[in-house]
Order: structure tokens, then C-alpha cells, then sequence
């Protein structure tokens, strides 16, 4: 599921808000529309930071991101697939 917030204010409120965000991740702390954030301490991360900025408008994104049962679906698959060619020979 995807859970998200939304706020508007100024540099200050937005550097305050980061601060207080991070500080509560490393506690294990932090939620997201009521949702505790759950990193898990077994998996590779891939995080990225991103700046655009142009004339237009300006952006900066931080996103971490792992993958969670994608090795398992893929056995699951493997393992049809072996039975299915079983039963036709």
C-alpha cells in the first residue's frame, strides 16, 4: 500500500519538518499517514537523491527503495513452470 502526507510552508517549516522526520526514522519512529515506516535490516538499499531546478519551477526528491519478495514470486513461478512441464511429459 501507499501511504503519503502533504505540506505547504516555508523553507524554515520545511527544513524543521526534515529534521524531525529523520530523527524519528533513525528512532524508528516515523509514520506516514498513521503508518509506521519499516526499513528492514536484511535487505540491499538502493537510495537516490534528485534536483531539478529551471527557470519554471525547482524540486528535490530523496527516495530508498529494496525490494521485499520479488526472489520468492520468482521461485514460486520457477516451480509451476517445472510442474507444469512434468505433467506433459
Amino acid at each position: 500500500m501507499k501511504y503519503k502526507e502533504e505540506y505547504l510552508g516555508t523553507k524554515q517549516e520545511c527544513m524543521g519538518y526534515l529534521s524531525e522526520a529523520y530523527a524519528k526514522l533513525l528512532r524508528n519512529q516515523l509514520t506516514v499517514d498513521g503508518e509506521a515506516v519499516v526499513i528492514p535490516d536484511d535487505k540491499e538499499m538502493e537510495y537516490k537523491i534528485k534536483y531539478d531546478n529551471d527557470e519554471f519551477e525547482g524540486s528535490l526528491s530523496m527516495k530508498i527503495t529494496w525490494i521485499n519478495a520479488e526472489a520468492e514470486e520468482e521461485e514460486e513461478v520457477e516451480e509451476e513452470v517445472e510442474e507444469e512441464e512434468e505433467e506433459e511429459e
